[in-house]
């Protein structure tokens, strides 16, 4: 480029002053030209090309080209504002050849619901199903109105039906019961606890391991009579020669007794058991050397207090056993002219 405001110094003829500059106009014309010159110098000492530009240098010259956009053209349904420099790019929307919004309209909004509709830029469409009034919850034996398209519109409680409030069983003997009763949902189980399978011993056959089974003798034995003879026992039904029954009783009797109030207890009989209303009492008498008693209270209405002849539990005289709850009992036993207990459950003895 071109530096203006030089400064021109005045040289005339050789070795004469006319027409020349004096030396002192003559450098200070020269300083002003140097001057000039360096404020109008590049302080850049280097090109570098980034993207788009190309650099060409020579001696004299450097020479910039754009190798990128030079110049916009607008294209159909396209605008701009101008070709170079800042350009704003519009579209003019017409034309058919571009979507200028997205939307869903559904066929029933009571069935579907779309939201974020339609969509003129950029989004989410939102779809849903419509709620149909049924509250979410869990109905008992409901009601329930189904539409063509599968949804649940009407749902009620119905009544319960049946008058069974609960289900259980009884055990009979040989049978052992759990998980009764049910009331709401549950499994009973029954189990056998008699007899589950037979099998057939020495001498022995049988019809079959279970149901309805037939027990047989496959021999016959060597024995032709049997006999039981005691001098202290009471026997009867002796001797068996084919088949029967042998009993052996105790000359006192095993028997027993209900032992009401104010009675004495039988020493003829081994168990003497009792049931109160109320306050009750009875009474044992000496017995036997070697004689065993036994009495036990099967219901408790009251205590039940025995009178006992020649306690041994007691230094001399009579003493007393004194019942009061279901299931309390004693055993005693005459030894040495008094009655001892030899086993209690409960009774409490005074």
């Amino acid at each position: 480029m071109s530096i203006t405001g030089q400064q021109t110094i005045n040289i005339g003829l050789p070795n004469e002053s006319t027409g020349s500059d004096s030396l002192y106009t003559a450098f200070g014309k020269t300083q002003n030209n140097f001057t000039q010159l360096f404020s109008y110098a590049s302080p850049y000492t280097s090109f570098i090309a980034n993207s788009g530009i190309d650099i060409v240098t020579d001696s004299s010259n450097v020479t910039i080209t754009n190798t990128g956009v030079t110049s916009i053209v607008a294209g159909t349904n396209i605008t701009i504002n101008q070709s170079n420099g800042e350009v704003t790019i519009s579209s003019t929307g017409s034309g058919g050849i571009g979507v200028s919004s997205v939307g869903l309209q559904p066929v029933s909004t009571s069935r579907l619901v779309v939201t974020n509709t339609p969509i003129v830029s950029s989004g989410n469409l939102v779809i849903d199903l419509a709620t149909t009034g049924v509250l979410p919850a869990t109905y008992t034996n409901p009601t329930v109105t189904v539409d063509a398209y599968g949804r649940v519109t009407t749902a009620s409680n119905g009544p319960v039906t049946g008058t069974v409030t609960s289900v259980g069983l009884t055990p009979g003997a040989g049978i052992q019961i759990n998980g009764g009763p049910i009331t709401t949902s549950g499994s009973i189980t029954v189990t056998n606890t008699g007899v589950t399978r037979v099998a057939a011993g020495t001498g022995i056959a049988v019809s079959g391991s279970n149901g309805n089974v037939t027990i047989s003798a496959t021999s016959t034995g060597t024995v032709t009579a049997v006999n039981v003879t005691s001098g202290s026992l009471s026997v009867t039904g002796s001797p068996v020669t084919s088949s029967g029954t042998i009993t052996v009783e105790s000359p006192i009797g095993f028997n027993s007794e209900n032992l009401i109030n104010g009675a004495a207890a039988n020493l003829a009989v081994t168990a003497s058991y009792f049931s109160t209303s109320g306050a009750s009492t009875a009474t044992l008498a000496a017995g036997t050397d070697g004689l065993i008693k036994t009495f036990m209270m099967v219901a408790a209405g009251g205590n039940m207090v025995i009178t006992v002849a020649n306690a041994g539990w007691k230094a001399s005289g009579s003493g007393t056993i004194t019942y009061s709850a279901i299931g309390q009992g004693c055993t005693l036993q005459y030894i040495n002219n008094k009655w001892f207990c030899v086993g209690n459950n409960g009774a409490a003895f005074g």
